[in-house]
């Protein structure tokens, strides 16, 4: 480099150039205006219609246009971006190796915001309006809308009382509201995983008067990767734990490790305040919630002040005009991503799309600081899993599609719904184009031709081949692990590293026992039994206890057997080489839990 810039200096003029143009994210050209219009104004019918304008609606949209059809997109909201605009989630979940996952649509929307780890609000919606625009897609904002349900499916919109007509419908907002105002089916939650609970909300604040290269540096001197991580634009890390030490003074609210997010203005976006106790269907509860939040930022700013490196001049600069409600509806879907796909790396000759994010679970309670379940290679995602059972010309994107809960932490994150929002775009309008329902496209029409035409429009989709299941797959006890990980009750990580040869307690092979009569069998009183019967257990779990505790679980779903290890061998309850010879393995009171889990229900037993 030394001996380029001496022989053409203009070169190292034009990196310097070149470097702070990349770092100010240097904004688009000018693009063509975006068509709104009030619901007066709109023509009686359009080929496909998109309800919300989440991220992923808005590529949704843009991509049936693209592909010819005559598109409306009508929202609610008085502004285009939902989560990342509304909500000002301004740090993006995205994984970029051994590849960039989410390309596309998804790919082009990046680049115009910087293609950084982080990006500007302003500057997102700018893009979002955009490429609405030059795809000539019609936009209704801020504006009442219900389904147009006639004979018993849904065949448009209702917009400020006026009826518009599709051939194909498209729920994209953020909790599939105006599918399940049609009557489409959902489950909410964990509850299909047999526990009443679901992601803590959150609400994004802003800080002003952050000195972002002092942050920078302070950073590097308190241990770098190891205290938080930092680039230009976005920093985020536990900060050695000093967030999530704080005490708020508000109800129901906590802080984690923090996710910051520059903006173009200097100030700083804050994901990391979670919020308990919304309900998310209750406007009075988010609204609650929502102003509970806001107290409690300005007294988060004053604590961070005290200790974080850059924040001496910190100060509130407010709050997101809407919460962030990061789980509610799954849309029971003609098929479903279950986290099992997305373990196995399943990639398929059906998949529109991929994903590789890790199982990330948030908090699910005010006791609990989430849970990685595991990080996968790559898994694809098919057509099926957005087109809800028992409705035809209906679609849902976004987090509320057909994914099982736990692949829904992989799933829901924004990139990955863009992607599968533009398969969706282009089938609706190929759908449109050869007059089929929706039902019918995916039966006579093979999906290999949208697939073709994704590649043509620079989406990924990996190559369909046979691939080994992530974590310790050739460990005799991995089949039982990955049943119980089914229902939420084992981990892998990131690294995806279960450690099934560590010795467990007694106390946790009792509450994996409660556990598995309430998410495989529904019997909650399994669990209150075992805990009230041996509530002095402690100590390593060793084979006299954990014959003791299976035979009990057994008897109280109605499999009543001798303490005895033969006994529960010849019924399948116990590995062939057990007892072992001394305390329990994890993957060893894996197996055990795992063989009471698979019991047959008392009802088929007998059959």
């Amino acid at each position: 480099m030394i001996a380029l810039t001496k022989r053409w200096p203009w070169l190292a003029l034009l990196a310097v150039l070149l470097s702070v143009l990349t770092w100010l994210r240097w904004p688009p050209p000018p693009a063509e205006s975006l068509v709104r219009v009030s619901a007066q104004q709109l023509a009686s019918t359009f080929d496909v219609i998109v309800v919300g304008s989440e991220p992923e609606g808005i590529i949704t949209a843009v991509a049936a246009a693209q592909e010819g059809a005559r598109t409306l997109l009508v929202t609610s909201d008085p502004r285009l971006g939902g989560l990342f605009v509304m909500g000002e989630m301004n740090s993006l979940d995205l994984r970029t190796r051994p590849y960039l996952y989410q390309r596309g649509l998804f790919e082009q929307w990046w680049n115009r915001v910087g293609r950084g780890s982080s990006f500007d609000v302003a500057r997102a919606e700018r893009a979002f309006e955009a490429m609405l625009a030059e795809a000539g897609v019609t936009v209704v904002q801020s504006s009442p809308i219900a389904p147009l349900v006639e004979g018993g499916a849904v065949r448009g919109v209702v917009v400020t009382e006026r009826p518009i007509t599709a051939q194909q419908i498209i729920d994209a907002t953020a909790d599939a509201d105006f599918a399940a105002a049609a009557g489409a089916p959902f489950t909410f939650g964990f509850e299909s995983l047999g526990f009443d609970a679901r992601m803590v909300d959150t609400l994004v604040f802003r800080i002003d008067g952050i000195d972002w290269r002092a942050l920078q540096r302070g950073i590097a001197q308190r241990g770098g990767k190891s205290y938080a991580e930092i680039n230009n634009w976005a920093a985020w890390g536990h900060f050695t734990g000093y967030p999530a030490a704080y005490r708020a003074v508000e109800p129901g609210i906590r802080l984690r490790g923090l996710n910051l997010g520059l903006q173009e203005d200097g100030s700083v976006l804050v994901n990391a305040l979670l919020i308990h106790g919304i309900d998310p269907f209750d406007p009075a509860s988010r609204a609650e919630g929502f102003a509970r939040a806001e107290r409690e930022a300005p007294r988060i700013i004053d604590y961070l002040r005290a200790d974080l490196p850059g924040f001496a001049q910190a100060r509130f600069g407010g709050v997101a005009s809407a919460l962030y409600i990061r789980q509610t509806r799954q849309l029971v879907a003609r098929c479903t991503l279950t986290v099992q796909d997305v373990l196995f790396n399943r990639v398929t000759a059906y998949d529109v799309a991929a994903g590789g994010y890790p199982l990330d679970v948030q908090a699910l309670t005010p006791h609990d600081s989430g849970f990685v379940f595991g990080t996968p290679e790559i898994y694809g995602v098919q057509l099926c899993v957005t087109l809800p059972q028992g409705f035809d010309n209906l679609w849902v994107v976004g987090k509320a599609a057909g994914y099982d809960p736990l692949a829904a932490s992989s799933a829901r994150v924004v990139p990955f719904g863009m992607a599968l929002g533009e398969a969706v775009g282009v089938a609706a309008a190929q759908a449109v184009a050869r007059g089929l329902s929706s039902q019918a496209f995916l039966e006579s029409q093979p999906v290999q031709e949208v697939r073709q035409r994704l590649r043509q429009r620079g989406a990924f989709l990996p190559e369909v081949r046979p691939r080994q299941p992530v974590g310790p797959f050739q460990h005799e006890f991995f089949d039982a692990y990955m049943l119980l990980l089914g229902r939420g009750l084992a981990l892998g990580g990131y690294e995806n590293e279960p450690r099934l040869d560590s010795e467990v307690s007694a106390r946790g092979y009792l509450y994996m026992l409660s556990n598995v009569g309430q998410r495989f069998h529904s019997q909650p009183e399994l669990g209150r039994t075992l805990l009230a019967r041996f509530s002095n257990v402690s100590g390593p779990l060793i084979p006299e206890l954990a014959l003791t505790l299976t035979v009990e679980a057994a008897c109280l779903l109605g499999r009543c057997l001798a303490a005895d290890w033969e006994q529960l061998r010849q019924a399948g309850l116990a590995p062939a080489r057990f007892p072992p010879e001394g305390p329990l393995t994890r993957g060893e009171m894996f197996a055990l839990a795992a063989a009471i889990a698979s019991l047959e229900p008392l009802a088929e037993a007998g059959r």
